[in-house]
């Protein structure tokens, strides 16, 4: 009978999905924050630059302006992807995360933004038939995984994508088939959920809108664009995960980094919770600031005169912004192509500096005024109530205070938990053996020889029958490195008995062998038969006879 190792076969596609599945539910809070951070401020973006260059009246004037932001926008989002892949990447290696130094982060940024835009164009090339998708797709996929700042150039990042995306061409076909399927139901929950929602308001609480007035409103390519963008957010992780689930096992292949990720424990992070203190802390911060600002003394209205000049200037300003242009006529094309195209051009970015340096004056202004004000408050109190403090100003002090020294004590008890941390692993890969009493223990957490180990420790001791178990699992891990079986959590025992009779299926003494063997294993383990010295010695006849065939 021929066999095919399983480096070279290859894990199926739905553990792998099911493992990016348990990864992702596992991770912590900060990894998936990082993605929706990048990646829904980006989606936003380019939504409204849909909506903008398609509806808007005055969209030719700032096109330049806005296809510069759009692609900022996506480098943005391919950044703070390759920060989430490298939390998760952390989390799944079960090491220290690496510190986010200026020189790491400068060349994260460079890597991104000088290999991810061609994603996009060599994709589009991909996806009609010129060059294969799924290599493509992977190629850019490892991009964003060994993309993170530690590797030294972009040809190293490169030339390493490139050659993990060989790796498992069929599993990935179909890793990807399966999510395929999965992001197609995503999208039709969230079109029927976004057509119900108009309706649901009507009639639960009377609210009417054009939606509900007219449903073929609705669908027109901006509401088409809006699902596609809530679907890329709820599928994308899973399909990012599964690629770095893929890249784990491949570089498992030369550095057996599965082994040493296996002697680990999940460990939980002090993360959520130091947002949750800041979160609390701003809010509160907050409501003092409404409660002062409300209990303020209010100016008299002003009777000076307005001029007519200036009103009218002041409404032609406020009508020439771009969010009371959607219903104005579009300029022709003649008013626009007045100028040559590289003038244009030129006019267009121009315009656009030129408005950046108003929007700094202006802040930097009311900066200047904020404080100039909160200065001449503070003036106006000394001198009408010298020897009085307002309750709102005390609170606020010392809720300023109690913050600081919560947020100071979480970090300190942080910096000492992080000075155990290697005390902490070197024990739990002291006692990493199976508890054979859980229902829970599988046969790929120990070698055969380490279930064998196990086995006449625990028969020295007298615990026959958690000794009988462990030769049961020894011979399943046999099995499992034999490839006449697929080791799972889910599979029963009776699950493995169909499998290896179908692909042993002339070896009948192997068969025999292993009936012989579930027959007396369940009989104690799930029965009431006693185990004795007698049965683990023809338990143990039968484990050397699978072993022989």
């Amino acid at each position: 009978m021929s066999r095919r190792p399983v480096q070279r076969e290859g894990p199926s596609p739905l553990e792998w999905v099911e493992t990016a599945v348990r990864l992702l539910r596992s991770a912590p809070p900060g990894a998936l924050l990082c993605y929706y951070f990048g990646s829904a401020t980006c989606l936003l973006g380019l939504l409204y630059f849909w909506a903008d260059m398609s509806r808007g009246a005055y969209a030719a004037e700032h096109l330049t302006e806005s296809a510069f932001q759009a692609a900022g926008l996506y480098v943005w989002m391919k950044c703070w992807q390759a920060v989430f892949l490298a939390k998760l990447r952390a989390h799944l290696f079960m090491e220290a995360e690496p510190p986010w130094t200026g020189a790491r982060v400068g060349r994260l940024i460079l890597t991104q933004a000088a290999l991810q835009p061609a994603g996009l164009f060599l994709r589009f090339i991909a996806a009609n038939l010129l060059l294969p998708y799924i290599w493509t797709y992977s190629v850019f996929a490892g991009i964003a995984i060994l993309g993170d700042g530690q590797e030294p150039s972009l040809r190293v990042v490169l030339r390493r994508a490139i050659r993990e995306a060989g790796l498992w061409w069929r599993q990935t076909h179909l890793a990807l088939l399966c999510l395929f399927g999965f992001a197609l139901f995503i999208w039709l929950n969230v079109n029927i959920v976004a057509t119900l929602l108009p309706q649901m308001a009507r009639m639960f609480l009377g609210v009417e809108s054009p939606f509900t007035r007219d449903g073929a409103v609705m669908f027109n390519t901006t509401f088409f664009a809006a699902t596609f963008a809530a679907t890329y957010l709820c599928f994308d992780p899973v399909r990012k995960a599964v690629f770095l689930v893929r890249h784990f096992q491949g570089q498992s292949l030369q550095s057996g980094e599965d082994l040493r990720v296996e002697l680990r424990t999940l460990r939980q992070r002090s993360g959520l919770a130091v947002a949750a203190l800041l979160l609390a802390t701003t809010l509160l911060a907050g409501s003092m600031n409404s409660v002062r600002a409300e209990t303020a003394p209010t100016s008299p209205p002003s009777t000076a005169q307005v001029n007519p000049k200036s009103l009218g200037n002041s409404l032609d300003q406020v009508l020439e912004r771009r969010e009371y242009a959607w219903r104005f006529p579009r300029q022709t094309k003649a008013e626009v192509e007045q100028k040559g195209w590289l003038s244009g051009f030129f006019d267009s970015i121009a315009k656009t500096f030129a408005k950046w340096y108003k929007n700094i004056q202006a802040w930097l202004k009311k900066l200047g005024d904020w404080f100039r004000r909160d200065r001449n408050r503070e003036e106006e109190k000394e001198i009408t109530a010298p020897f009085h403090l307002e309750w709102s100003t005390v609170a606020r002090g010392v809720l300023i205070i109690l913050g600081i020294a919560l947020i100071a004590l979480t970090v300190v008890m942080y910096w000492r938990s992080r000075g155990k941390r290697a005390e902490t692993v070197l024990a739990e890969a002291a006692s990493a053996v199976p508890d054979l009493t859980q229902e829970t223990v599988t046969a790929d957490q120990l070698p055969e020889d380490g279930w064998t180990r196990l086995g006449r420790e625990l028969m020295e001791r007298g615990e026959l029958r958690l000794a009988l178990r462990a030769f049961y699992l020894a011979s399943l891990a046999h099995l499992g490195e034999r490839d006449y079986i697929r080791l799972a959590r889910h599979k029963s025992n009776h699950d493995y008995d169909r499998e290896l009779q179908r692909r042993a299926r002339g070896n009948s003494g192997l068969l025999d062998a292993f009936d012989e063997n579930l027959l007396v294993f369940e009989s104690a383990w799930y029965g009431d038969h006693m185990v004795t010295e007698g049965t683990l010695q023809g338990f143990s006849q039968n484990l050397e006879r699978i072993r022989a065939c």
